[in-house]
């Protein structure tokens, strides 16, 4: 019985997300960044309508391709690129639909105008069975950084001494109560593992990202944009 033919050989295409993050001048060039995963060499060309943007060799494995073309994130648009590759004599085709939305509306207010500063004071307490227990004193610009940290106890009448230090007798920890709050823990670092590694898939085909622009008084602002890629 004869053997299956080969497929083709690129085998998932996707946005370079840990690039476009940390190499700002790629966006600013008019670069994108894709990843291509190959499971053996082929030679490439990728282009849009009769334009090629790019040509070479992609090895087996993981390919970092860059593309460049003018104008690409200088206003919101779609584009239709067309991804071939050359395998023994056959040519594979994927298509990508790249959709750039560029959030280049002005920031609101007049240009140079001071931000508005928070005034006032407030005051955090905290209760316990009807009794106070501590507070804080904090200062209304303080408010976005608000932390539960330095709280102030007060004296505890009944015992002459601040409230905190080693729990009185009948209040001993549990070593059952220690063990849940271990395996809580624990799961919620799972969890927070998975969904890192989940929001990373995620970008591969949507990144939310800024490119920096110069005004025409000569400061630089951070534009939002949003990358998305599907293949066909």
């Amino acid at each position: 019985m004869p053997a299956a033919p080969p497929g083709p050989p690129v085998m998932a295409v996707a946005l370079d997300a840990v690039a476009l993050r940390t190499d700002p001048s790629l966006l600013a060039a008019d670069t994108l960044a894709l990843t291509v995963d190959c499971d053996r060499e082929a030679f490439y060309k990728l282009s849009e309508r009769d334009a090629v943007l790019a040509a070479g060799k992609l090895l087996p494995g993981s390919n970092g391709l860059r593309v460049s073309r003018p104008g690409l994130f200088q206003r919101s648009q779609s584009l239709l690129l067309v991804l071939e590759a050359l395998d023994n004599g056959a040519t594979a085709r994927k298509f990508l639909r790249l959709r750039i939305t560029v959030d280049d509306r002005p920031e609101e207010g007049p240009a140079g105008a001071p931000p508005r500063q928070l005034s006032g004071a407030f005051r955090l307490e905290m209760f316990h069975g009807g009794q106070l227990i501590g507070f804080r004193q904090k200062r209304m610009q303080e408010l976005v950084k608000l932390t539960t940290d330095g709280v102030a106890v007060p004296a505890d009448p009944l015992r002459g001494a601040s409230l905190r230090g080693t729990p009185p007798p009948g209040e001993s920890v549990s070593i059952v109560g220690l063990g849940m709050a271990l395996a809580k823990y624990l799961a919620q670092k799972k969890a927070g593992r998975e969904a890192k590694a989940q929001a990373g898939e995620m970008e591969k085909r949507r990144l939310r990202t800024a490119i920096t622009r110069r005004q025409a008084d000569g400061t630089e602002r951070a534009v939002p944009i949003e990358l998305e890629l599907r293949t066909e």
